[in-house]
């Protein structure tokens, strides 16, 4: 084969390996896990749509693998309300009063009264209560309002 044929035949290779790699035919990295890489070949590989099947066909593989999927991912646990120990978030550090029947609560070093909320972060969710009510000398009353 003279050069010219061989610099062509070259040229033509690496055109169509780099096509292969843009366009997903071949593996942009090796697997380093099993004997050559291939024991998780089949839990990364991804199904996509054959063009030439009808719309809306699945293929018996595509279900199999879906079932899999869902049943291999661990249940979430539901949203836990841990009011008690947000609870112990919320720091009443004194009551005062004003003319004689109007009574006002340092919470978390903020002042409110009877109808503001208090809201405090605890784990990730913001807990709220609401000041139902301020008695002397320092009982103060909260309703559980919200989380989010």
């Amino acid at each position: 084969m003279n050069r010219n044929k061989l610099q062509r035949l070259v040229v033509l290779w690496v055109g169509l390996l780099a096509s292969a790699f843009v366009l997903g035919a071949l593996p942009a990295e090796s697997h380093a896990g099993g004997v050559g890489g291939t024991d998780d070949a089949l839990e990364s590989a991804t199904f996509k749509r054959d063009p030439f099947c009808p719309v809306g066909y699945v293929s018996k593989r595509a279900k199999a693998a879906a079932k899999e999927k869902t049943a291999a991912e661990p249940h979430k646990p539901a949203l836990v309300n841990d009011w008690d120990n947000a609870m112990k978030k919320v720091v009443i550090n004194g009551v005062s009063s004003r003319g004689g029947d109007e009574f006002y609560a340092v919470i978390n070093g903020q002042v409110k009264r009877v109808g503001d909320s208090v809201s405090v972060d605890f784990g990730g969710t913001i807990y709220t209560w609401a000041v139902d009510g301020i008695q002397p000398p320092g009982s103060v009353k909260l309703r559980r309002m919200s989380t989010r």
